[in-house]
Protein backbone atom coordinates (compact mmCIF):
# COMPACT_ATOMS: atom_id res chain seq x y z
CA UNK A 1 0.00 0.00 0.00
CA UNK A 2 1.43 3.40 -0.98
CA UNK A 3 1.35 6.47 1.23
CA UNK A 4 -1.40 7.87 -1.00
CA UNK A 5 -3.40 4.67 -0.59
CA UNK A 6 -2.92 4.88 3.20
CA UNK A 7 -4.20 8.44 3.28
CA UNK A 8 -7.21 7.49 1.20
CA UNK A 9 -7.96 4.55 3.50
CA UNK A 10 -7.63 6.69 6.61
CA UNK A 11 -9.91 9.29 5.07
CA UNK A 12 -12.56 6.67 4.33
CA UNK A 13 -12.22 5.17 7.81
CA UNK A 14 -12.66 8.58 9.44
CA UNK A 15 -15.84 9.17 7.43
CA UNK A 16 -17.25 5.97 8.93
CA UNK A 17 -16.31 6.95 12.49
CA UNK A 18 -19.32 7.27 14.74
CA UNK A 19 -21.45 4.96 12.58
CA UNK A 20 -22.22 1.25 12.35
CA UNK A 21 -20.05 1.17 9.21
CA UNK A 22 -16.95 1.76 11.31
CA UNK A 23 -14.52 -1.19 11.25
CA UNK A 24 -14.55 -0.97 15.04
CA UNK A 25 -18.24 -1.93 15.18
CA UNK A 26 -17.60 -5.63 14.56
CA UNK A 27 -14.46 -5.41 16.70
CA UNK A 28 -16.55 -4.53 19.76
CA UNK A 29 -18.64 -7.67 19.51
CA UNK A 30 -15.56 -9.77 18.77
CA UNK A 31 -13.90 -8.44 21.93
CA UNK A 32 -17.01 -9.21 23.96
CA UNK A 33 -16.81 -12.80 22.73
CA UNK A 34 -13.14 -12.98 23.70
CA UNK A 35 -13.71 -11.50 27.16
CA UNK A 36 -16.89 -13.35 28.06
CA UNK A 37 -16.29 -16.55 26.11
CA UNK A 38 -18.63 -18.40 23.81
CA UNK A 39 -22.26 -17.97 24.66
CA UNK A 40 -25.22 -20.14 23.70
CA UNK A 41 -27.17 -18.76 20.77
CA UNK A 42 -30.40 -17.33 22.18
CA UNK A 43 -33.72 -18.72 21.07
CA UNK A 44 -35.34 -15.90 19.09
CA UNK A 45 -39.07 -15.48 18.60
CA UNK A 46 -39.21 -12.61 16.08
CA UNK A 47 -42.98 -12.04 16.19
CA UNK A 48 -43.84 -9.07 13.95
CA UNK A 49 -40.26 -7.79 13.84
CA UNK A 50 -40.13 -8.04 10.04
CA UNK A 51 -42.98 -5.52 9.92
CA UNK A 52 -40.93 -2.90 11.74
CA UNK A 53 -39.78 -0.14 9.42
CA UNK A 54 -36.18 0.92 9.85
CA UNK A 55 -35.00 3.06 11.52
CA UNK A 56 -36.87 2.01 14.64
CA UNK A 57 -36.50 2.27 18.40
CA UNK A 58 -36.09 -1.08 20.16
CA UNK A 59 -36.92 -1.20 23.88
CA UNK A 60 -36.12 -4.17 26.11
CA UNK A 61 -35.95 -5.27 29.72
CA UNK A 62 -32.45 -5.71 31.16
CA UNK A 63 -31.41 -8.99 32.82
CA UNK A 64 -27.66 -9.26 32.25
CA UNK A 65 -24.70 -7.12 31.23
CA UNK A 66 -24.42 -8.90 27.87
CA UNK A 67 -28.07 -8.36 26.89
CA UNK A 68 -26.83 -6.06 24.15
CA UNK A 69 -25.16 -9.05 22.46
CA UNK A 70 -28.47 -10.92 22.38
CA UNK A 71 -30.33 -7.95 20.91
CA UNK A 72 -27.56 -7.45 18.38
CA UNK A 73 -28.27 -10.97 17.11
CA UNK A 74 -31.93 -10.08 16.72
CA UNK A 75 -31.40 -6.72 15.04
CA UNK A 76 -28.17 -7.18 13.10
CA UNK A 77 -29.83 -7.08 9.65
CA UNK A 78 -30.08 -3.34 10.39
CA UNK A 79 -27.01 -2.64 12.50
CA UNK A 80 -28.24 -0.79 15.59
CA UNK A 81 -26.60 1.62 18.01
CA UNK A 82 -27.15 1.39 21.75
CA UNK A 83 -27.87 3.98 24.40
CA UNK A 84 -25.32 3.18 27.12
CA UNK A 85 -24.40 4.28 30.61
CA UNK A 86 -22.16 7.31 30.25
CA UNK A 87 -19.59 5.55 32.43
CA UNK A 88 -18.61 3.31 29.51
CA UNK A 89 -17.71 6.32 27.40
CA UNK A 90 -15.41 7.76 30.07
CA UNK A 91 -13.16 4.74 30.64
CA UNK A 92 -10.03 5.11 28.44
CA UNK A 93 -10.24 2.15 26.01
CA UNK A 94 -14.04 1.95 26.03
CA UNK A 95 -14.18 5.69 25.38
CA UNK A 96 -12.12 5.22 22.23
CA UNK A 97 -14.34 2.39 20.97
CA UNK A 98 -17.64 4.08 21.82
CA UNK A 99 -16.68 7.21 19.90
CA UNK A 100 -15.63 5.19 16.87
CA UNK A 101 -18.89 3.25 16.66
CA UNK A 102 -21.22 6.06 17.72
CA UNK A 103 -22.67 4.62 20.94
CA UNK A 104 -25.02 7.09 22.62
CA UNK A 105 -23.95 7.92 26.19
CA UNK A 106 -26.58 8.90 28.76
CA UNK A 107 -26.48 9.95 32.40
CA UNK A 108 -28.60 7.18 33.87
CA UNK A 109 -31.59 8.47 35.92
CA UNK A 110 -30.68 12.10 35.27
CA UNK A 111 -31.99 14.50 32.64
CA UNK A 112 -29.63 14.39 29.67
CA UNK A 113 -30.76 16.51 26.68
CA UNK A 114 -27.57 15.63 24.79
CA UNK A 115 -28.57 11.96 24.72
CA UNK A 116 -32.02 12.83 23.36
CA UNK A 117 -30.49 14.92 20.57
CA UNK A 118 -28.07 12.11 19.63
CA UNK A 119 -30.91 9.59 19.50
CA UNK A 120 -32.84 11.82 17.11
CA UNK A 121 -29.80 12.40 14.92
CA UNK A 122 -29.01 8.69 14.79
CA UNK A 123 -32.56 7.84 13.69
CA UNK A 124 -32.52 10.66 11.15
CA UNK A 125 -29.52 9.14 9.39
CA UNK A 126 -31.38 5.81 9.19
CA UNK A 127 -29.81 3.85 12.05
CA UNK A 128 -31.99 1.93 14.56
CA UNK A 129 -31.47 2.63 18.27
CA UNK A 130 -31.73 0.17 21.16
CA UNK A 131 -32.57 1.34 24.68
CA UNK A 132 -32.93 -0.44 28.02
CA UNK A 133 -35.49 1.84 29.76
CA UNK A 134 -34.82 0.32 33.20
CA UNK A 135 -31.34 1.82 33.04
CA UNK A 136 -29.86 -0.98 35.19
CA UNK A 137 -29.76 -4.73 35.65
CA UNK A 138 -32.62 -6.46 37.44
CA UNK A 139 -31.86 -7.29 41.07
CA UNK A 140 -33.97 -10.32 41.96
CA UNK A 141 -35.10 -11.71 38.60
CA UNK A 142 -37.88 -9.16 38.06
CA UNK A 143 -37.73 -6.04 35.95
CA UNK A 144 -37.01 -2.85 37.82
CA UNK A 145 -39.58 -0.08 37.76
CA UNK A 146 -39.07 2.16 34.74
CA UNK A 147 -38.70 5.65 36.27
CA UNK A 148 -39.74 7.51 33.13
CA UNK A 149 -41.49 5.48 30.39
CA UNK A 150 -40.83 8.32 27.94
CA UNK A 151 -44.09 8.09 26.01
CA UNK A 152 -43.96 11.73 24.93
CA UNK A 153 -40.38 11.43 23.69
CA UNK A 154 -41.00 8.23 21.70
CA UNK A 155 -44.13 9.73 20.18
CA UNK A 156 -42.15 12.77 19.03
CA UNK A 157 -39.54 10.58 17.28
CA UNK A 158 -42.08 9.43 14.70
CA UNK A 159 -40.64 5.92 14.19
CA UNK A 160 -41.83 2.38 14.88
CA UNK A 161 -41.23 0.99 18.37
CA UNK A 162 -40.14 -2.64 18.76
CA UNK A 163 -40.87 -4.02 22.25
CA UNK A 164 -38.70 -6.97 23.28
CA UNK A 165 -38.58 -9.23 26.31
CA UNK A 166 -35.43 -11.08 27.39
CA UNK A 167 -35.84 -14.09 29.66
CA UNK A 168 -33.30 -16.48 31.13
CA UNK A 169 -30.32 -14.13 31.10
CA UNK A 170 -30.80 -13.33 34.80
CA UNK A 171 -29.50 -16.81 35.67
CA UNK A 172 -26.42 -16.29 33.51
CA UNK A 173 -24.79 -13.71 35.78
CA UNK A 174 -27.00 -12.02 38.40
CA UNK A 175 -26.06 -8.56 39.58
CA UNK A 176 -24.67 -10.00 42.81
CA UNK A 177 -22.43 -12.80 41.49
CA UNK A 178 -19.02 -12.60 39.83
CA UNK A 179 -19.13 -15.92 37.99
CA UNK A 180 -21.01 -16.48 34.75
CA UNK A 181 -23.00 -19.63 33.89
CA UNK A 182 -24.05 -20.88 30.49
CA UNK A 183 -27.83 -20.78 30.43
CA UNK A 184 -30.70 -20.85 27.90
CA UNK A 185 -31.86 -17.37 26.89
CA UNK A 186 -35.05 -16.44 25.04
CA UNK A 187 -35.50 -13.23 23.04
CA UNK A 188 -39.13 -12.48 22.18
CA UNK A 189 -40.46 -9.59 20.12
CA UNK A 190 -43.67 -9.01 22.05
CA UNK A 191 -45.11 -6.17 20.00
CA UNK A 192 -44.35 -3.70 17.23
CA UNK A 193 -46.00 -0.31 17.54
CA UNK A 194 -46.24 1.30 14.09
CA UNK A 195 -45.59 5.03 13.88
CA UNK A 196 -49.06 5.70 12.47
CA UNK A 197 -50.56 3.84 15.42
CA UNK A 198 -48.33 5.73 17.87
CA UNK A 199 -49.41 9.09 16.44
CA UNK A 200 -52.99 8.39 17.56
CA UNK A 201 -52.01 7.48 21.12
CA UNK A 202 -51.48 9.69 24.14
CA UNK A 203 -48.03 9.84 25.74
CA UNK A 204 -49.42 8.14 28.84
CA UNK A 205 -50.91 5.31 26.79
CA UNK A 206 -47.61 4.73 24.99
CA UNK A 207 -45.75 4.71 28.29
CA UNK A 208 -48.16 2.20 29.83
CA UNK A 209 -47.83 -0.14 26.85
CA UNK A 210 -44.03 0.00 27.05
CA UNK A 211 -43.95 -0.83 30.76
CA UNK A 212 -46.58 -3.58 30.56
CA UNK A 213 -45.01 -5.22 27.51
CA UNK A 214 -41.30 -5.39 28.31
CA UNK A 215 -41.49 -5.94 32.08
CA UNK A 216 -40.59 -9.49 33.01
CA UNK A 217 -40.33 -11.82 35.99
CA UNK A 218 -37.92 -14.74 36.01
CA UNK A 219 -40.08 -17.90 35.98
CA UNK A 220 -40.46 -19.80 39.24
CA UNK A 221 -39.22 -22.86 37.37
CA UNK A 222 -35.80 -22.34 35.79
CA UNK A 223 -35.27 -23.28 32.12
CA UNK A 224 -32.61 -25.79 33.10
CA UNK A 225 -30.83 -27.17 36.17
CA UNK A 226 -27.85 -25.44 37.74
CA UNK A 227 -25.56 -27.95 39.46
CA UNK A 228 -22.88 -25.36 40.25
CA UNK A 229 -21.70 -25.22 43.87
CA UNK A 230 -21.40 -21.43 44.14
CA UNK A 231 -24.82 -20.14 43.12
CA UNK A 232 -25.27 -18.01 46.25
CA UNK A 233 -21.83 -16.37 46.24
CA UNK A 234 -22.41 -12.64 46.81
CA UNK A 235 -26.17 -12.98 47.35
CA UNK A 236 -25.93 -11.45 50.84
CA UNK A 237 -25.02 -8.17 49.16
CA UNK A 238 -28.59 -8.03 47.85
CA UNK A 239 -30.43 -9.87 50.63
CA UNK A 240 -28.93 -7.65 53.32
CA UNK A 241 -31.53 -8.55 55.96
CA UNK A 242 -32.14 -12.02 57.34
CA UNK A 243 -35.45 -13.52 56.24
CA UNK A 244 -35.85 -15.26 59.59
CA UNK A 245 -34.89 -12.65 62.22
CA UNK A 246 -34.72 -9.47 60.06
CA UNK A 247 -31.14 -8.88 61.23
CA UNK A 248 -29.51 -6.01 59.35
CA UNK A 249 -26.22 -6.79 57.55
CA UNK A 250 -26.06 -10.16 59.34
CA UNK A 251 -26.29 -12.38 56.24
CA UNK A 252 -23.24 -14.04 54.70
CA UNK A 253 -23.12 -16.22 51.58
CA UNK A 254 -20.85 -19.07 50.62
CA UNK A 255 -21.28 -21.81 48.07
CA UNK A 256 -25.01 -22.41 47.63
CA UNK A 257 -25.91 -21.15 51.10
CA UNK A 258 -26.75 -17.85 52.72
CA UNK A 259 -26.51 -17.82 56.52
CA UNK A 260 -27.42 -15.31 59.24
CA UNK A 261 -24.69 -14.62 61.80
CA UNK A 262 -27.32 -13.40 64.27
CA UNK A 263 -29.86 -16.24 64.41
CA UNK A 264 -27.83 -18.96 62.71
CA UNK A 265 -30.54 -19.74 60.13
CA UNK A 266 -29.23 -21.15 56.83
CA UNK A 267 -30.97 -21.05 53.44
CA UNK A 268 -29.75 -23.17 50.53
CA UNK A 269 -30.29 -22.71 46.78
CA UNK A 270 -31.15 -25.93 44.95
CA UNK A 271 -30.35 -26.86 41.36
CA UNK A 272 -33.54 -25.06 40.29
CA UNK A 273 -32.29 -21.74 41.73
CA UNK A 274 -34.94 -21.90 44.47
CA UNK A 275 -34.45 -22.07 48.21
CA UNK A 276 -35.34 -25.45 49.64
CA UNK A 277 -37.56 -23.82 52.29
CA UNK A 278 -39.49 -20.58 52.74
CA UNK A 279 -39.09 -17.94 51.23
CA UNK A 280 -38.41 -20.32 48.26
CA UNK A 281 -37.40 -17.56 45.84
CA UNK A 282 -34.93 -14.66 45.88
CA UNK A 283 -37.79 -12.35 44.85
CA UNK A 284 -39.89 -13.39 47.86
CA UNK A 285 -36.98 -12.65 50.21
CA UNK A 286 -36.42 -9.25 48.57
CA UNK A 287 -40.15 -8.47 48.96
CA UNK A 288 -39.86 -9.27 52.67
CA UNK A 289 -37.01 -6.77 53.02
CA UNK A 290 -39.08 -4.20 51.11
CA UNK A 291 -41.97 -4.60 53.57
CA UNK A 292 -39.63 -3.96 56.52
CA UNK A 293 -37.94 -0.92 54.96
CA UNK A 294 -41.22 0.56 53.75
CA UNK A 295 -42.70 0.70 57.27
CA UNK A 296 -40.09 3.23 58.42
CA UNK A 297 -39.06 4.79 55.13
CA UNK A 298 -40.31 8.29 56.02
CA UNK A 299 -38.05 8.27 59.09
CA UNK A 300 -35.05 6.70 57.40
CA UNK A 301 -31.67 8.30 58.11
CA UNK A 302 -28.76 6.44 56.52
CA UNK A 303 -25.26 7.73 57.18
CA UNK A 304 -21.91 6.40 56.00
CA UNK A 305 -18.29 7.45 55.85
CA UNK A 306 -17.28 6.76 52.29
CA UNK A 307 -14.27 6.67 50.02
CA UNK A 308 -15.27 8.50 46.85
CA UNK A 309 -13.82 7.59 43.47
CA UNK A 310 -14.67 10.50 41.20
CA UNK A 311 -14.46 10.12 37.43
CA UNK A 312 -14.40 13.39 35.49
CA UNK A 313 -15.76 13.89 31.99
CA UNK A 314 -12.24 13.50 30.57
CA UNK A 315 -12.00 10.06 32.19
CA UNK A 316 -9.53 10.92 34.95
CA UNK A 317 -10.16 9.47 38.41
CA UNK A 318 -9.40 11.00 41.79
CA UNK A 319 -10.12 9.82 45.31
CA UNK A 320 -11.30 11.58 48.45
CA UNK A 321 -13.01 10.80 51.73
CA UNK A 322 -16.39 12.15 52.70
CA UNK A 323 -19.70 11.39 54.36
CA UNK A 324 -22.97 10.49 52.69
CA UNK A 325 -26.45 10.76 54.17
CA UNK A 326 -29.91 9.79 52.93
CA UNK A 327 -33.22 10.84 54.45
CA UNK A 328 -36.70 10.69 52.98
CA UNK A 329 -36.31 14.26 51.73
CA UNK A 330 -32.67 14.63 50.80
CA UNK A 331 -29.42 12.96 49.75
CA UNK A 332 -26.15 14.69 50.70
CA UNK A 333 -22.47 14.07 50.23
CA UNK A 334 -19.94 16.25 52.05
CA UNK A 335 -16.15 16.33 51.82
CA UNK A 336 -13.40 18.92 52.18
CA UNK A 337 -13.74 19.68 48.48
CA UNK A 338 -17.43 19.55 47.67
CA UNK A 339 -20.96 19.71 49.05
CA UNK A 340 -23.61 17.79 47.11
CA UNK A 341 -27.34 17.99 47.80
CA UNK A 342 -30.25 16.38 45.95
CA UNK A 343 -33.90 16.40 46.85
CA UNK A 344 -34.98 12.77 46.79
CA UNK A 345 -38.15 13.77 44.96
CA UNK A 346 -35.86 14.50 42.01
CA UNK A 347 -34.07 11.13 42.20
CA UNK A 348 -35.56 8.47 39.94
CA UNK A 349 -33.26 5.70 41.21
CA UNK A 350 -29.72 5.11 42.41
CA UNK A 351 -27.20 2.91 40.63
CA UNK A 352 -25.09 0.58 42.77
CA UNK A 353 -22.67 -2.30 42.55
CA UNK A 354 -23.52 -5.05 45.03
CA UNK A 355 -21.14 -5.15 47.98
CA UNK A 356 -19.11 -2.20 46.74
CA UNK A 357 -20.58 1.24 46.07
CA UNK A 358 -23.53 3.42 45.07
CA UNK A 359 -23.37 6.19 42.47
CA UNK A 360 -24.43 9.78 41.81
CA UNK A 361 -23.68 12.46 39.22
CA UNK A 362 -22.54 15.94 40.22
CA UNK A 363 -21.23 18.76 38.04
CA UNK A 364 -20.89 16.38 35.10
CA UNK A 365 -18.76 13.97 37.14
CA UNK A 366 -19.54 10.47 38.37
CA UNK A 367 -19.14 9.76 42.09
CA UNK A 368 -18.65 6.14 43.16
CA UNK A 369 -19.27 6.18 46.91
CA UNK A 370 -17.81 3.13 48.69
CA UNK A 371 -18.88 2.74 52.35
CA UNK A 372 -15.84 2.35 54.60
CA UNK A 373 -17.80 -0.10 56.74
CA UNK A 374 -20.42 -2.66 55.72
CA UNK A 375 -20.15 -2.29 51.91
CA UNK A 376 -23.17 -4.61 51.94
CA UNK A 377 -25.22 -1.50 52.71
CA UNK A 378 -24.80 -0.16 49.15
CA UNK A 379 -27.86 -2.16 48.12
CA UNK A 380 -29.87 -0.67 50.98
CA UNK A 381 -29.24 2.91 49.86
CA UNK A 382 -30.45 2.12 46.36
CA UNK A 383 -33.37 0.06 47.69
CA UNK A 384 -34.48 2.96 49.90
CA UNK A 385 -34.54 5.32 46.91
CA UNK A 386 -36.63 2.79 44.96
CA UNK A 387 -39.16 2.59 47.80
CA UNK A 388 -39.39 6.39 48.02
CA UNK A 389 -40.03 6.62 44.28
CA UNK A 390 -42.72 3.93 44.48
CA UNK A 391 -44.49 5.73 47.34
CA UNK A 392 -44.48 9.03 45.46
CA UNK A 393 -45.90 7.39 42.33
CA UNK A 394 -48.64 5.80 44.41
CA UNK A 395 -49.49 9.22 45.86
CA UNK A 396 -49.62 10.74 42.39
CA UNK A 397 -51.99 8.02 41.18
CA UNK A 398 -54.20 8.55 44.20
CA UNK A 399 -54.39 12.29 43.48
CA UNK A 400 -55.35 11.62 39.84
CA UNK A 401 -58.09 9.23 40.91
Amino acid sequence: MTMADGKAYNSKARKKDGTTSSPFYKLVFFLVKVVFGTKPVPHIEPGDFDNAESPYIMLSNHESFTDFCYLYRLARKDKPLFVVNRLYTLMPFLSFLSRRIGMIPKKVFYDDPNASVKIMRTLKRGTPVIIFPEGRLCIDGRSNAIPEPGGAFYKRLGVDIVLVQISGAFYEKPKWRKKRYRTPVNITVKRVLKKDEIAKMSAEEIGNIIVDTISHKAPDEAFTTYPQKDKAEGLHNILYRCYSCDGLYTTRSRGNRITCDKCGKTFELGDDYRFKSEPYTIANWYDHITEIERKNIRDIDLKADVTAKIRSKNGKVRKEHGRARLTFDEFTYESENVSVRYRTENMNAMLFTAGDHFEIYHNDEMYFLCPDEQPQQSARWAHAVDIMCALRKESQRTVKE
